[in-house]
């Protein structure tokens, strides 16, 4: 699972980002005993155009089953064809031209050290690089502070408590699927939502991931139920009485 983020602050068509990614990748793993592989995620087959101006394109052909750059495995992957595996962190992954939901789902795969993200359109990509507080890379390969200006702040000391108090009864590694922390979930996230004054998904999704150690994957499940409440949806499970004694206990603890 990655623990290191990264990001061009760019969009649309960058040649230069993508090199500078491949060479700021190359360093990471020279720099590194266990990282031995890059891998360049894109949305489809049909979205390597960057690449073949990079490379060209009878190389890009070849880098979907493997190929060798200055002594470094590259690897062209879809987001469809790239799939978890069991190895140790040894990969770092560019991914080029994906939206935030496309870069989340890989983000807990366990063979990832790394991920650098090249935005196509900068807003697709934000939530993304905010939730994940993401370095930024300068045009000197060097790295500014983590997060940029739109950085998500932590939640009120009441819904860090609430989740804080659901972390420390649910099964984490398994996140909300079993029947009774789906229920305790869905309970606090209702009185939380009748309660506090906003409950913001993407600001309480940023401070499981980055704060409690949640896989993006079970944070994501807490997002779509707040985001079910806040668009004036419902959701069947958790209680239906007694929230105000939950909010009360926070409040008060």
């Amino acid at each position: 699972m990655a623990d290191k983020y990264y990001y061009f602050d760019t969009q649309l068509n960058d040649d230069e980002s993508y090199e500078r990614a491949l060479n700021f990748a190359s360093n990471l793993v020279k720099e590194s005993k266990e990282l031995n592989k890059i891998i360049f995620l894109v949305a489809s087959k049909n979205t390597t155009g960057w690449l073949e101006r990079l490379f060209g394109s009878q190389t890009v052909k070849k880098m979907f089953s493997g190929a060798s750059f200055l002594g470094i495995n590259l690897k062209i992957e879809t987001v469809r064809t790239y799939k978890d595996s069991y190895n140790n962190p040894s990969e770092v992954v560019i991914c080029c031209g994906l939206n935030s939901d496309e870069i989340f789902k890989v983000q807990d795969y366990r063979q990832i050290n790394a991920i650098i993200a090249i935005p196509w359109i900068k807003e697709n990509t934000e939530s993304w690089i905010n939730t994940a507080n993401a370095k930024k890379i300068n045009k000197d390969l060097s790295v500014g502070e983590a997060g940029n200006a739109a950085a998500y702040p932590e939640p009120s000391a009441i819904v860090k408590k609430a989740f804080k108090e659901l972390t420390a009864v649910i099964n984490t590694s398994t996140g909300i699927n079993h029947p009774s922390d789906n229920s305790r979930a869905k309970t606090y996230i209702k009185a939380l939502h009748k309660y506090e004054p906003e409950l913001n998904s993407d600001v309480i999704c940023s401070y499981l991931i980055n704060k409690l150690g949640w896989q993006v994957r079970h944070a994501d499940d807490i997002r779509k139920l707040i985001d079910t409440l806040n668009n004036g949806k419902f959701f069947k499970g958790g209680e239906k009485t007694g929230l105000q004694l939950h909010y009360k206990r926070w409040k008060n603890n």
